[in-house]
């Protein structure tokens, strides 16, 4: 799948990293986590232009999932300094039922 044929894209780890330690925070206190939410991803990436957004679904198989990030079009942002972050967080339920949480982000450092 080859969602950016003319770019290099470039992964952020660090932002990974945070994104990844939030999403077992948001399957735990879905309604109560925004204002700390936003608070933690500006401590840590405050140098930082930061768009995005999780998606929460329920797992069944992995290609309504794949859909669910290309239809987000953060892989369209043209910027030639744009760096892209992705986490996954699978919680598993009684009875095979899978809680599937995707952040897709992009940042621009701020100059």
């Amino acid at each position: 799948m080859d969602w950016r044929p003319r770019h290099l894209t470039r992964w952020n780890r660090y932002c990974t990293s945070t994104l990844r330690h939030l999403l077992p925070l948001l399957e735990r206190n879905q309604e109560d986590v925004e204002e700390d939410h936003r608070a933690e991803l500006l401590k840590q990436l405050g140098d930082y232009r930061f768009s995005g957004f999780p998606l929460h679904m329920p797992y069944s198989e992995v290609k309504p999932l794949i859909e669910a990030v290309y239809s987000t079009g953060v892989h369209n942002i043209d910027a030639p300094n744009v760096e892209f972050a992705l986490a996954v967080y699978v919680h598993p339920y009684p009875k095979n039922v899978l809680s599937v949480w995707i952040y897709v982000a992009s940042l621009i450092r701020n100059r």
